[in-house]
């Protein structure tokens, strides 16, 4: 019998050349951020379900991998009750928890950063696998658009110091698609359906969005004025005082915050990159509240980044009542790895990765560990391995493919002659 080695369904082996790759990734992101003054955290990858299916995850939580209880605790007569635990979703619900579990032992003003793990049983497509890692951080208890603004610079940053040059940040407020559903007489009961035919805009056009709302049931006049102002809106390079001539009942603060997002990010952005005003970006999640914004690169038709205002989640968490403001964004690490991947990008080196060959039949092991550690003294990565005498092209020719830069075949009571791995 043939045993199916391949790992499950949208999930992963990494090579240790893909793990490099995903290591300085990881690394390179999180140093920008620290410059930022964000701090780690690490939360469990498992919480209990009611969290995670609390309705503030949209789409996601439809595609939880939920957790059996254990043993006796199982009653197969109670199908509803046979789940006490899940796998996180995302980072944001365990950040929740986190901090209404830890607040008192917290900054007033938290700055995190979270890199880990999360699940989704969703179908696998390129740059998008079940389990994946995201690269999120959060500012909590700042309500003024400076925590906004600060994370799009720091993850703008994050994305420049791994050589991604002008994307686009789109950004909106929920504030406004809320206004927008109700300027065109939509129930309010509706708009969570209105909101997520519109995010498909990009993919299915604006005659896919007519008659998908079509579909649904709403009155027709609701529909064509929809459809108008969404019209208009892709005909023009929409500002926040051309959205209050089509939108007339935006909130002036609303728009005030996002004028002064947009022209703050602007000014600092040197022209290496682009933020805009974009009325279709909704973003799934149910519990964002106010801005939201992402973030595109020419050539890849999903979105590397994503994030938005929450302020009502964590209070949620307390006591339903309080409400703690929180703003997050979220890099899409395996669609960054994706493009890195497709351009052949490859991993800086400030050292030399040497490999040693020597005989089996090697008498003087104390010389070699000797000369190795010397080498390793002057911050280089050595290997010791075995010659094939048979066929040392060959030998030298793998380790090339596996990132050494530089060769030695030792010899007993002679310098070690280093040459570059050229083969």
């Amino acid at each position: 019998m043939i045993t199916n080695t391949n790992p499950a369904e949208g999930m992963r082996d990494l090579t240790p050349k893909e793990v490099e790759l995903r290591n300085y990734v990881t690394s390179i992101i999180t140093n920008s951020y620290i410059k930022f003054g964000f701090a780690q955290i690490e939360t469990p990858c498992v919480e209990r379900i009611n969290f995670l299916t609390s309705g503030d995850g949209g789409d996601n939580e439809k595609m939880l991998f939920k957790i059996l209880k254990r043993g006796d605790k199982l009653n197969l007569e109670k199908p509803n009750e046979l789940v006490d635990l899940g796998l996180r979703y995302d980072l944001t619900v365990p950040l929740c928890r986190f901090y209404a579990n830890n607040r008192t032992k917290l900054p007033q003003q938290f700055k995190v950063i979270q890199v880990g793990s999360v699940w989704r049983a969703e179908r696998p497509q390129r740059g998008r696998f079940r389990q994946f890692t995201q690269c999120d951080i959060d500012i909590i208890g700042v309500k003024g658009v400076i925590a906004e603004i600060q994370l799009i610079l720091a993850t703008a940053e994050a994305l420049q110091s791994l050589s991604f040059t002008d994307f686009t940040i789109r950004i909106n407020d929920r504030r406004i698609l809320e206004s927008f559903a109700r300027y065109c007489g939509f129930d309010e009961s509706h708009f969570g359906k209105v909101f997520i035919i519109l995010d498909k805009l990009d993919k299915i056009g604006i005659d896919g969005v007519q008659n998908e709302l079509q579909k649904s049931d709403f009155p027709n006049a609701s529909i064509e004025k929809f459809i108008e102002i969404v019209k208009a809106a892709m005909n023009t390079e929409l500002t926040t005082q051309s959205i209050s001539s089509l939108l007339p009942n935006i909130p002036e603060n609303v728009l005030s915050d996002l004028n002064q997002v947009i022209e703050t990010i602007s000014a600092q952005s040197e022209n290496k990159f682009t933020i805009k005003l974009d009325l279709s970006l909704v973003r799934g999640m149910g519990y964002y509240t106010g801005q939201i914004f992402e973030v595109g690169i020419n050539g890849f038709n999903s979105s590397i980044a994503g994030g938005g205002r929450y302020d009502k989640m964590i209070g949620k968490i307390l006591n339903g009542k309080e409400e703690i403001p929180a703003c997050g964004f979220s890099i899409g690490f395996e669609r960054v790895l994706t493009i890195l991947e497709e351009q052949h990008f490859k991993v800086p080196k400030s050292y030399k990765k040497i490999v040693i060959l020597y005989s089996d039949d090697i008498v003087s092991i104390g010389e070699l560990l000797q000369k190795a550690k010397a080498l390793r003294d002057d911050n280089n990565i050595v290997s010791l391995e075995i010659q094939n005498k048979k066929n040392t092209k060959k030998q030298l020719e793998n380790f090339a493919e596996q990132g050494f830069t530089t060769f030695a075949i030792y010899t007993p009571d002679t310098e070690l002659a280093l040459k570059e791995l050229n083969v």
